[in-house]
């Protein structure tokens, strides 16, 4: 071939778009059921414990942690938290539960069957940047979300970092990523602003799939707020989601993931 002729099929080729990035599947949701919930709850972290909810409200001088009724969305104990704090994240522990604060870089325990505070604790170092947006807990640790695309991982007890991991949909990271729940060995990550959960491989930060929770908008009362607030029940399968100011929790189906 002449020089001449593999310079135009060169030039040529760099002209071609290039191939798009790998993105994950987006699932829309199923809805399996729907639930009242508190519309002045701004919902920052939720579980779900022997048959009960856990959720944290956040707000200056106005945040607080309830536990619920499933069913019936109705408060059965409700905790004011410190008005120097702004409630965010939480995960269950022994006997307690652990809940970030926003800008604070402290966190907070509080009992699971009394609510009453317990003690504090820093996560983060003194004059190190980091926020506390969500936290769950696998089988041996927490995992913190802070607002980047970056998950750190914390030691139960000491609360302190063992490691992180930078979560990506194929080459892009995944910022603001918020409210947290391990299901099934998968992490579900809420994203602010956003109506998709983002289903994280724990292993590697990969985004295997978007579950998509625009269709519930519809369902919902007006001025409700973004998506905030995933629960899962390991004993049954059950899956929940919630947001911020939402006057109902669906109960949806697990995608099935490969």
């Amino acid at each position: 071939m002449r020089r001449a002729t593999l310079i135009l099929i060169l030039a040529a080729l760099a002209l071609l778009p290039l191939p798009a990035r790998a993105e994950a599947p987006v699932i829309p949701c199923a809805v399996i059921a729907e639930h009242p919930h508190d519309p002045g709850t701004s919902t920052q972290g939720l579980f779900y414990l022997n048959g009960l909810f856990y959720e944290s409200s956040g707000g200056w001088g106005r945040s607080f942690v309830t536990v619920s009724d499933p069913e019936t969305g109705r408060r059965l104990k409700t905790t004011n938290v410190d008005p120097h704090f702004f409630a965010e994240g939480i995960a269950p522990g022994e006997g307690v539960f652990s809940m970030l604060t926003w800008k604070s870089g402290i966190g907070l325990t509080f009992g699971l069957k009394d609510l009453d505070p317990r003690h504090r604790f820093a996560f983060a170092a003194t004059g190190e940047d980091l926020e506390g947006w969500g936290l769950a807990r696998d089988e041996d640790r927490y995992i913190l979300s802070s607002g980047t695309a970056r998950l750190e991982f914390r030691a139960p007890g000491t609360f302190a970092r063992t490691g992180t991991i930078t979560v990506r949909d194929g080459d892009a990271p995944v910022r603001l990523l918020n409210e947290l729940e391990m299901v099934d060995g998968w992490l579900y990550a809420n994203v602010w602003k956003s109506d998709r959960v983002a289903v994280i491989d724990i292993g590697d930060g990969a985004v295997r799939a978007w579950l998509d929770l625009a269709p519930l908008r519809a369902r919902l009362a007006k001025g409700s707020g973004v998506a905030n607030g995933i629960a899962w029940d390991r004993e049954t399968g059950r899956l929940w989601v919630t947001g911020k100011k939402w006057d109902k929790v669906f109960e949806i189906g697990v995608p099935v993931l490969r």
